[in-house]
């Protein structure tokens, strides 16, 4: 891809409205803390960082040119870097492209060989993305948790690998594949990290919560689990109250709608969960009295009778008991309880009328 990426910066640098778009979103770029380069020559390259290990940290520098276009200057010192120096990431040459061909005087040859080249530069980077997709489900899939989905992090994943597409420079003599893992572990562990903290913390903590979060994230890549509080303290360097201030506010969310077992069709969380109804204050009353002018007529009745339609049907905060359980409890036999009890009912029935019919019904357990 460096061969296709140079000669499409040959054509745009030899065309006068190319190159000044180009310089012009340069220094946007700087404005905006947009990278689209860097120096191949310093010193805190990728690559370095990578095998180390630890956070890719930006290193780009912001480019003016001179009258002489193989240079820049770097940043605000009086530094000069080659144009060979400088690493244009794909994306943004062939955005510049597109940006000329539509403003493009009318050079048909040269307007040609244009296309051609950001025609090629974008099939080749298309290809290294969709070579590479399966490196990032095998991550996705290492990395996946509760609060987060396989396509989640697979989105966020792909990402990462086009980042590595664009920067990567094979003259630094590393491999794409090392090289592209770390970008795809970044922008997956820290879309973790954002997805699992999902209370805001205040502003006198954010600062050092940065540094907690940073250590989760770490300690996630390195052994597939969260740090617990002493290891939070020791690579952090806070105090242990400071660590359980911050990581209370990290919490993971789960979807009531998530499947138990991973599966699409399987039981949910919501379908496991007590459903619980409550009575409306109205029934509630109404139960209320009724279960009130319910004992008073029981009471009428014969000592036995009474006790066995409590027992029955629960009254007085009596639980219901069935016929069996009533018999053994009286000592006697589970027809004689039946007979007492419809005897009784049919006793109120005649008593009360209508108003106790539907409770009046005999039950036979």
């Amino acid at each position: 891809m460096k061969k296709a990426k140079n000669e499409l910066l040959r054509l745009l640098l030899e065309n006068p409205i190319a190159y000044g778009y180009l310089i012009d979103q340069l220094l946007v770029s700087k404005g905006e803390s947009v990278d689209y380069s860097f120096n191949i020559n310093d010193k805190t390259v990728d690559e370095e960082i990578v095998q180390n290990n630890d956070l890719v940290k930006s290193h780009f520098t912001s480019h003016f040119p001179l009258q002489n276009k193989n240079q820049f200057f770097v940043g605000n010192s009086s530094e000069s870097v080659r144009l060979e120096d400088v690493h244009f990431f794909p994306a943004f040459l062939i955005r510049i492209a597109d940006r000329t061909l539509h403003t493009y005087p009318n050079d048909i040859a040269h307007k040609v060989e244009l296309a051609t080249s950001r025609r090629h530069l974008q099939d080749i980077r298309q290809r290294m993305i969709g070579a590479n997709t399966g490196l990032v489900a095998f991550l996705a899939y290492k990395y996946k948790t509760s609060a987060l989905s396989f396509d989640d992090l697979m989105q966020e994943g792909i990402i990462g690998l086009i980042r590595a597409v664009d920067r990567f420079d094979p003259s630094r003599g590393i491999r794409f594949s090392t090289y592209a893992v770390f970008w795809i572990k970044q922008a997956i562990s820290r879309l973790i990290v954002k997805q699992e903290k999902v209370v805001r913390l205040p502003i006198a903590m954010a600062e050092k919560a940065s540094v907690v979060f940073e250590a989760m994230r770490n300690c996630y890549l390195e052994h597939q689990r969260w740090p617990s509080l002493v290891e939070l303290q020791a690579r952090c360097e806070l105090s242990l109250e400071e660590i359980k201030t911050i990581s209370s506010y990290y919490q993971a969310t789960h979807s009531l709608d998530e499947s138990l077992s991973g599966e699409k069709d399987d039981q949910t969380l919501m379908s496991s969960l007590i459903q619980h109804q409550f009575p409306q204050p109205l029934d509630e009353l109404v139960d209320q009295n009724l279960s009130l002018y319910l004992g008073k007529i029981v009471a009428s009745l014969p000592e036995k009778e009474a006790a066995i339609l409590t027992m029955r049907f629960g009254l007085k905060n009596h639980t219901e008991m069935t016929l069996q359980a009533v018999a053994e409890q009286l000592h006697v036999t589970r027809e004689r309880v039946r007979q007492i009890q419809n005897n009784a009912l049919k006793k109120l029935k005649q008593n009360f009328g209508y108003d106790l019919m539907p409770f009046l019904e005999p039950n036979d357990g």
